[in-house]
This record gives C-alpha cells, structure tokens and sequence, in this order.
C-alpha cells in the first residue's frame, strides 16, 4: 500500500475548503453534529475536514453541498481574498 504524498498547494486547498464548509455550516445554522449526521459521516471526520487534517473524497462532497442544499459549483466559489490568501 502506498501512501499519497500531498504538494503544500494541496495542503492550502484542503484547508480553504475546510474553511469553507465551516462557512456554509454556519449560514445555514447548523452544528458539526448536524452537517454530520446529515451526511451520514461521524463528527470527529468532519471536524478533521474542517480543519484541514484531511480531504474528503468526492462522494463526501457530493453529500455535503446536498446537505447544505447547494451546488457543487457553489461549494467550490471560493472568496477572492480567500484564493489570494493561499498563494
């Protein structure tokens, strides 16, 4: 078994998007709890998603924008200031 070795970009990547579900969470007034349960995810893997500790696969994307009723497109709009920041 070999393990995946991630580029800092992609360390910078996995931590926007953390941050950005944890955006999405709370616009929509949800807790860790909540969004987990509604993804069908234990709350310690998404906590470990929102801080960037590691990368859902896509499926778990997928049930995340389902969740929060959104667009995979929208899950992925990042700010501009957020982009420039992880550079």
């Amino acid at each position: 078994m070999s393990i995946l070795k991630y580029t800092e970009e992609e360390f910078k990547h996995r931590r926007l998007l953390g941050k950005r579900i944890v955006e999405l969470r709370h616009q929509h007034g949800l807790t860790q709890e909540e969004l987990a349960d509604k993804v069908r995810i234990a709350p310690r893997s998404l906590s470990e998603i929102e801080n960037g500790k590691c990368c859902p696969n896509a499926i778990i994307v997928y049930r995340i924008a389902l969740a929060l009723g959104i667009t995979l497109f929208e899950f992925y709009d990042f700010k501009e200031e957020d982009l420039v920041l992880t550079e």
